[in-house]
């Protein structure tokens, strides 16, 4: 699925963040009666829309073979697939919508959803979900709820996308490395604490003449580590900041002791030459965070490798997730509704599940073989299942105005470079980050 890897929201040690433009964007109009104006095809018979996406060589493949699929059912519609480098989609897809005229279909980042949904680009397709063959009772509701808004915050009230896919976060690790020091394989079904976290990364590393030349583990998502650990970032109605919680200000300062007080996460400096995943691939890492998206390249490595929960309370953290909307300008409502009905259905999902990238959107689906693929690395798949059961979107889908989060990302810098302390900086940011919160998401305070 590549949402964390494409659309990157960044690692704790990296200190960075992906700006989301705020500048308004012209509104389009009542989405609703746009709808109602574009049911009809062209004289002629055919009509054609244009679906916009991103995607390695080999996801390209497989979506290029769907929509011939697609085509071959639908003959009465043809499909332009306009495929963008994954670097510059989010930039290219803003100058395309702020110019008006907007591919049909297109793939919606869910950093992104917010945004866009709230400056009225996308459509919403709650009632054509409810006529249509999808069986949302059978989705992840973490998945689909991501897509809901409701005119004042995300997750809530009419649907406007389809999970192309979602991406839970789990922790991988080195079986090979494990066994050559005598660590015990992780559990399957239990997370580490972060005292066992520390403890068998402190086991893992290895360090000669002062040099670092095996880590006990990757840069943690700090998303992930607050939210495994029983911190949070908002209240409940999503008005205040609540980051400078007890809960929140340990984990992220255990977060950045890894690396700054214990030596067992390699720090920035240390990943400038090689990312984490290509430390893990050459063995300078025994455990590793990321998703379901680096199996196929994991598959072809020389050493074994499993998956196993990320460290934290009854299955905590975060998912990633691309969504399948329609740009609430298009004329031919009725076909895009179809092509994303298909790419986002049992179809779509069986193709990209077979890749070993995607977890599919349906539960039923995942607890076949489709999905888990026995005889095929990670012996414990299974892992991702509980994971995006439990895990949530990201702190950056709460709101339509993610400043707030930026403010965030981009204040925690001194916390993971040891010059302040995680508490003194999340108190600090706390009035700012309130105000960001009120300035750009007037509707919740209405």
């Amino acid at each position: 699925m590549n949402v964390p890897k494409r659309n990157p929201r960044k690692y704790l040690l990296l200190s960075l963040s992906v700006a989301l433009l705020t500048g308004g964007l012209a509104g389009c109009g009542n989405s609703k009666k746009e709808a109602e104006a574009g049911n009809n095809p062209n004289a002629g018979g055919q009509v054609t829309i244009q679906f916009a996406g991103w995607g390695d060589p080999s996801e390209k493949e497989v979506f290029t073979k769907l929509i011939q699929s697609f085509e071959k059912a639908n003959p009465s519609i043809k499909v332009d697939y306009l495929h963008i480098p994954s670097g510059d989609y989010v930039g290219k897809m803003n100058t395309i919508l702020a110019g008006g005229n907007a591919p049909d279909v297109l793939y919606v980042p869910d950093g992104d959803f917010g945004r866009w949904v709230s400056q009225d680009l996308l459509l919403p397709i709650e009632d054509l979900v409810k006529k249509s063959s999808i069986d949302t009772g059978d989705m992840w509701a973490s998945g689909l709820d991501r897509y809901r808004y409701d005119g004042s915050a995300n997750g809530q009230g009419e649907l406007y996308a389809l999970p192309k896919d979602i991406g839970p976060h789990v922790l991988y690790y080195n079986k090979d490395i494990f066994s050559k020091m005598n660590v015990p394989f992780l559990s399957a079904e239990t997370p580490m604490s972060m005292e066992q976290l520390l403890d068998t990364a402190k086991k893992l590393t290895v360090s000669k003449d002062g040099k670092t030349t095996q880590y006990g583990m990757g840069p943690v998502w700090w998303e992930d580590f607050v939210l495994a650990h029983g911190g949070s970032f908002l209240s409940d109605n999503k008005q205040e900041f609540v980051g400078n919680s007890h809960e929140t200000i340990d984990a992220l300062q255990f977060a950045a002791d890894l690396t700054n007080k214990h030596g067992v996460v390699p720090s920035s400096s240390a990943l400038k030459d090689l990312n984490d995943s290509e430390m893990f691939k050459t063995g300078k890492l025994a455990m590793m965070v990321s998703g379901r998206w680096m199996v196929p390249e994991f598959r072809k490595l020389n050493f074994d490798w499993d998956v196993a929960p990320l460290s934290g309370k009854d299955w905590g953290g975060i998912s990633g997730s691309v969504g399948l909307a329609i740009y609430s300008k298009t004329k031919q409502v009725e076909a895009a509704y179809k092509l994303v009905e298909y790419l986002g259905g049992p179809e779509g999902q069986k193709e990209q599940s077979l890749m070993g990238f995607s977890i599919p959107s349906f539960k039923s689906m995942a607890s076949t073989d489709v999905f888990l693929q026995p005889g095929q690395k990670p012996e414990h798949a299974k892992v991702f299942i509980k994971a995006v059961e439990k895990e949530v979107s990201g702190p950056w889908t709460a709101l339509p105005n993610a400043k707030w989060y930026d403010l965030l990302a981009q204040g925690l810098a001194p916390v993971w470079e040891g010059k302040k302390p995680a508490a003194d900086v999340l108190n600090e940011l706390k009035p700012k980050i309130d105000a960001a919160i009120k300035e750009g998401n007037s509707g919740l305070f209405k």
